[in-house]
């Protein structure tokens, strides 16, 4: 016992000083890693709690909250939020309800939980309580806010957070000037992401320090792929707005983008321009064009550019040859066991950049060596992670059966199990089915309903009216597929009760061209988009020919974005790069692989739009 009281009171003393010099400490630091547990404060923890009981009735509910703290201290934040839950909040004075009420925020925030997190700001005690705090709570808790909207979807407004939080730091402060400069590069990296036109939201004259984070964005944005451009604007820039946060204390990031190697001189185009592979191979082409003629009008040095035909040749042949000739970065191939031949060198001879991922497949590494492809995998990951911040766990998947379909069926189910969700069944479905109302009446348990119905009106041996009813442990369907076949998949749904089932799906449902009465029947479907065919996303929109399938408009997407990346890849191999705003989505390097951040939209009586946060 008195070893228990002796671990109660240690505890105690860990509850933060409101002193102005020490101030709050975050107990859980927000990420997506795992956090380490110490043994030696769980254990602690758990003794102090398994004698709870024998603490003074006027004293418990403080000390749970100790304990709450030394778990979260400790990595054991599954057992920190129950020991959270047992406390009554109305025994808490002001001080302990704020600590508790930040504990619950970081451990929300830890596990993804953000309704719950957006309970307790919104909380009338914590509200009034909150603009009377000590700066370090303010800090701290315009700190959470920030990092709430931001995993909500509201980018802006985090942003927001984060300047109102610089506000409170002393530039003076040799201790500040570390956080201000942390700050500023969360502020560039949540500007990186927000779609050109919101970039452009500012009044004319507005010299408030949002504008001019804005005009600066908006101009990088602008100047993407020319980095000597954007260093001189940004000079520019710097001038005009000299007492900016962001011009006395430049983004990190932004500094290290204008120390980049220099661009190629010489690119050579591998693709197979005859046979099965000459529209696919044209439409890249195109859009690589389309890219370097929009440079091209900006002024822009650019390199010479020479395409080699891929498609008779062994691609390891026409490789050297381009090399020989000059070039000294490769882009290209497009076919996928011509980048299976590259890749099973060990290097390369200079930079390459396929335009084909080789995904699921066991290959080392290939120096020089950047794979870029329109892989589906990326979306079904990025579907997953959304699905599980909005707590949807049970998972109805359908699928087409063919090959880019079983490969990001099975790395959901991989990706999805792995998180702890439920997959209640998954469907394949073939090019030629017509009927998918037949299909998904077993993975619905519509023909069990009507099976039961029959028998009780069997059994009763009268006339009985009934409605079928599908099975209820249905929280989200997940769609792949083309429109063509998901104009037939919705409407089934509706068909059979399953309307009011929430419903999401890849990029490849929408090709940029709104056609609204066609589209009816995808409505209230969510999906990942592609950034070029969401209306304002890109400095200037893309212009692939209207004619083309989905499929090709994503690969003349898949040529913009190829020319976008030959004069950053140094940039994307640097350490806390920042992502690529990319046609195809926000482009980043992960081990030897281009991955892509699609945004959201959905389709609403027919229009596609953006989908709010």
């Amino acid at each position: 016992m008195i070893y228990a009281l002796a671990i109660l009171a240690f505890i105690g003393g860990c509850t933060p000083t409101t002193t102005q010099d020490s101030g709050p400490i975050a107990r859980v630091t927000v990420s997506s890693e795992v956090p380490e547990i110490n043994q030696s404060l769980v254990s602690q923890a758990e003794l102090a709690l398994a004698r709870i009981d024998s603490v003074e009735p006027y004293r418990r509910d403080n000390m749970l909250l100790d304990i709450a703290i030394l778990f979260a201290q400790g990595g054991d934040l599954e057992q920190s939020n129950t020991t959270l839950q047992l406390i009554d909040t109305d025994l808490l004075n002001d001080s302990f309800f704020i600590e508790y009420s930040l504990l619950g925020l970081e451990l929300n925030l830890a596990e993804k939980q953000l309704a719950s997190a957006a309970q307790i700001f919104a909380g009338k005690r914590f509200i009034a309580l909150r603009q009377g705090l000590e700066m370090n709570f303010q800090r701290r808790i315009l700190g959470l806010e920030s990092a709430l909207n931001y995993a909500s979807g509201d980018t802006k407004s985090s942003i927001e957070n984060n300047i109102q939080l610089g506000r409170l730091y002393n530039p003076r402060k040799s201790s500040d000037q570390r956080l201000i400069a942390q700050l500023q590069d969360q502020i560039w990296l949540q500007l990186n992401e927000l779609p050109f036109n919101q970039l452009q939201q500012s009044d004319i004259g507005d010299r408030g320090e949002l504008a001019g984070w804005f005009e600066l964005a908006a101009a990088m944005r602008y100047r993407q792929a020319d980095p000597s451009a954007q260093k001189s604007f940004f000079t520019v820039w710097k001038q005009s707005w000299r007492e900016h946060p962001g011009a006395k204390t430049p983004p990190s990031v932004l500094k290290e983008r204008f120390r980049t190697g220099a661009a190629p001189k010489s690119i050579a185009l591998l693709l197979p321009l005859k046979g099965d592979y000459e529209t696919p191979s044209n439409t890249v082409l195109n859009g690589f064009v389309s890219a370097y003629y929009e440079n091209l009008a900006q002024g822009r040095t650019l390199p010479k550019i020479a395409i080699y035909d891929t498609s008779s040749v062994a691609v390891t042949e026409v490789y050297n040859q381009a090399v020989e000739r000059g070039a000294d970065m490769v882009i290209g191939p497009l076919r996928q066991s011509q980048v299976e031949e590259l890749a099973a060198n060990p290097a390369l001879k200079v930079p390459t950049l396929s335009l084909n991922r080789l995904d699921n497949k066991a290959t080392e590494a290939t120096k020089n060596l950047v794979q870029f492809g329109l892989s589906a995998l990326d979306e079904v990951s990025q579907i997953a992670d959304h699905a599980w911040l909005k707590g949807q766990t049970n998972v109805l998947l359908i699928a087409p059966d063919s090959g880019w379909g079983l490969r990001a069926q099975r790395h959901f189910i991989d990706n999805w199990t792995a998180k702890g969700g439920t997959l209640v069944d998954a469907i394949s479905y073939p090019n030629s089915v017509n009927d998918f109302t037949r299909l998904l009446q077993q993975p619905l348990e519509i023909d069990l309903s009507e099976k039961r119905s029959l028998a009780l009106r069997r059994t009763v041996n009268r006339g009985l009216s009934s409605t079928s009813r599908r099975r209820q442990d249905i929280d989200l369907v997940i769609v792949l597929g083309y429109s063509s076949k998901v104009r037939q998949i919705k409407p089934a749904l509706d068909f059979l009760y399953a309307g009011d089932i929430p419903v999401y799906a890849s990029s490849h449902i929408y090709g940029g061209t709104q056609q609204i009465e066609l589209n009816r029947d995808l409505s209230g479907i969510t999906f990942s988009a592609m950034p070029w065919t969401l209306e304002g996303h890109m400095p200037r929109p893309l212009m692939p020919d209207q004619r083309l399938p989905t499929a090709y408009r994503q690969l003349y997407a898949l040529g913009y974005d190829a020319f976008l990346l030959h004069a950053l890849l140094d940039n994307l191999d640097q350490p806390q790069a920042m992502p690529v705003f990319g046609a195809t989505g926000l482009l980043t390097l992960e081990q030897g692989s281009i991955k892509r951040k699609e945004k959201w939209a959905v389709f609403e009586k027919g229009r596609v739009v953006p989908a709010q946060p």
